[in-house]
């Protein structure tokens, strides 16, 4: 079967299964591909959902025995620009990480009601925003990825997929970029 894509989510796809040893070399990381878990864009709602626990999704998680990636995304062709030839995070994207990092932290793998019990007021006063309610999709995403990262130290990633000379990259992510050649005009195939 031949699989072209397109765009910034089909790149992640592709670099994650085609270009593993290459990620993880760039993370100075010796692990076997095959004793990793990739979680493909776990979605934790929608960033600007109508829902205000909501924090949108990663593009991926790579998790190894000892760390979990945790992979935001970009492309040399988004629409976005890179002013200045800079490329650089956006703040939603940023508090993501920090929003999740908290819930890595302080859940202790209890029954939800009990943490949301313990930890509600201090979300809301950290992030302006509801934690996840107890029987909500979005508690049992995240007791499904937290479980499986457990034990994990986590690392902040920007995978950064480019034809060309990638621009200045403004962050304090760990780095990695993947070259990818179109097959067919912006077209790559996953082969």
């Amino acid at each position: 079967m031949k699989i072209l894509g397109y765009g910034e989510d089909f790149l992640t796809l592709w670099a994650i299964t085609k270009r593993p040893n290459e990620i993880l070399s760039q993370l100075k990381d010796k692990t076997d591909p095959e004793k990793c878990t990739v979680i493909y864009r776990p979605s934790f709602g929608r960033r600007g959902g109508l829902r205000r626990s909501e924090f949108g999704e990663f593009d991926a998680i790579i998790v190894t025995p000892e760390k979990a990636y945790l992979v935001e995304s970009k492309w040399d062709g988004s629409s976005a620009s890179f002013p200045n030839n800079v490329l650089a995070l956006e703040n939603v994207q940023i508090r993501r990480h920090e929003i999740f990092r908290w819930y890595y932290e302080n859940w202790k793998q209890e029954d939800w009601k009990e943490f949301v019990r313990k930890h509600a007021q201090e979300f809301k006063e950290k992030f302006g925003k509801n934690i996840a309610s107890e029987g909500s999709l979005l508690s049992k995403n995240l007791m499904t990825v937290l479980k499986e990262m457990r034990g994990r130290k986590l690392v902040d990633v920007l995978l950064f997929l480019h034809r060309r000379e990638p621009p200045k990259i403004q962050t304090t992510f760990r780095v990695v970029t993947i070259k990818y050649e179109p097959t067919d005009r912006e077209y790559i195939e996953l082969k």
